[in-house]
């Protein structure tokens, strides 16, 4: 069924918790509960198609005799309810026109122990339909995570997740499954470190979540005509470590601001260059740079811009490049000042997760900055962190990632 379908989890059930409403949606009230108190600790399965609601999948040999006359599908050992009739008969023809072109999956392979991963704990399957979907505008930043598979573990206030992540769907890879057998291990990330960060991001290349934005030559283009960013500088600068955070602001234009570090070894005449075009096309949009002297502590290297039209000058972002005994650092800030002191560092050391992020979704949701359609415990949790490392055997340039992390999760009131 995995091709007729963008994302599937499992569930272990628990008879101590209360019936699911999926399953009341789909059995009716009095054959749900009974046969929750019989399932025991047995797994089952909500699916969801591209679009329309999800589906309940529960094996053959769980069902009594009496649940009938309901919308449900056999395929293979497994029932599938659907919501009405209409679903059921969609699903059945996406199944029948992804049989001819799916075939068996190997038990061997990624993609079979993905799901034997599904038959045997909690876990998530999902594909780039099913991504788009739930992250919403987010969705180019995350394209490293197209497509995935994970498995879950509840542990005290965490949920813990460990598994594979690519840009390519799961069946074209060809690692074996130990891949999904390791240990669970919380993400290589400390918790926010102050009340102002929102979110922290660190990486061996800029490309790792900026690279489709890159790609798309409606960005290309201008980046060459008003900034002379060739294709050339483009890779280069794709190539960068990188740090970012974006902190809250108690007052000015925005409820947040971005700032982003890079280290400029060997290609600072080119940055200046870059910059000098920056502040010409912002003078030309009705932005007004603060005079070199209006701060007598600001390095000369600093600038900053304000709307002209502001009578406040509240500083809508600009650039420093910070003086370290290593190389330089162009920090830039984006509806902030840019940090004065160097945060890149820690990403510079070997060895460090390919990318670490580190958020807090309950304060980012809070602020209206966290789009999509994410599940209630994303929403909720206090603290996010996860981290990324290329997959062993995968390349200079890999596709495919090993994934895991952890949520903090707030006690539902």
């Amino acid at each position: 069924m995995s091709g007729a379908l963008i994302l599937v989890q499992s569930f272990r059930g628990d008879p101590g918790r209360n019936v699911p409403l999926l399953w009341t949606e789909r059995l009716g009230v009095k054959p749900a509960t009974d046969l929750w108190r019989r399932f025991g600790r047995s797994i089952w399965w909500q699916a969801w198609s591209q679009d329309g609601d999800p589906f309940l999948i529960l094996q053959g040999s769980t069902l009594p005799d009496e649940i009938k006359g309901l919308q449900r599908q056999q395929v293979g050992s497994l029932e599938v309810f659907a919501s009405d009739a209409l679903h059921r008969q969609q699903l059945l023809q996406r199944l029948n026109s992804h049989q001819a072109s799916h075939p068996l999956v190997a038990p061997e392979s990624l993609f079979g122990s993905c799901f034997q991963a599904l038959g045997e704990g909690p876990g998530v399957f999902w594909s780039a339909d099913a991504l788009a979907t739930l992250s919403g505008t987010l969705a180019p930043l995350l394209q490293q995570g197209r497509e995935g598979c994970v498995q879950l573990q509840l542990q005290s206030d965490q949920l813990l997740w460990k598994g594979v992540i690519g840009r390519r769907p799961l069946s074209s890879v060809t690692q074996r499954r130990s891949v999904l057998s390791s240990g669970f291990v919380d993400a290589d990330s400390d918790a926010m470190s102050s009340d102002q960060s929102l979110l922290r991001i660190d990486g061996q290349r800029l490309d790792l979540i900026l690279g489709t934005l890159l790609s798309r030559q409606i960005i290309q283009a201008p980046l060459e005509e008003h900034y002379g960013i060739s294709a050339a500088m483009r890779s280069k600068i794709a190539d960068l470590p990188f740090a970012m955070r974006l902190q809250s602001r108690a007052g000015g234009a925005y409820k947040a601001g971005l700032q982003l570090q890079l280290p400029l070894s060997g290609q600072r005449q080119q940055w200046i260059s870059i910059l000098d075009a920056v502040s010409d096309r912002l003078r030309t949009r009705g932005f007004e740079q603060r005079p070199p002297g209006a701060d007598a502590s600001a390095p000369e290297t600093r600038i900053l811009f304000y709307r002209s039209d502001d009578a406040k000058q509240n500083i809508l972002g600009g650039w420093e490049i910070i003086q370290g005994q290593k190389m330089a650092v162009l920090s830039i800030g984006l509806g902030a000042e840019p940090a004065s002191q160097s945060f890149l560092g820690p990403q510079l050391a070997r060895p460090a997760p390919a990318l670490r992020i580190t958020g807090a979704p309950e304060r980012l949701k809070e602020l209206g900055l966290l789009g999509g359609r994410w599940p209630q415990p994303v929403q909720r949790a206090t603290i996010l962190k996860m981290s990324i490392n290329p997959l062993i055997g995968s390349g200079a340039r890999p596709s495919w990632w090993r994934f895991s992390g952890s949520l903090t999760l707030k006690p539902a009131s």
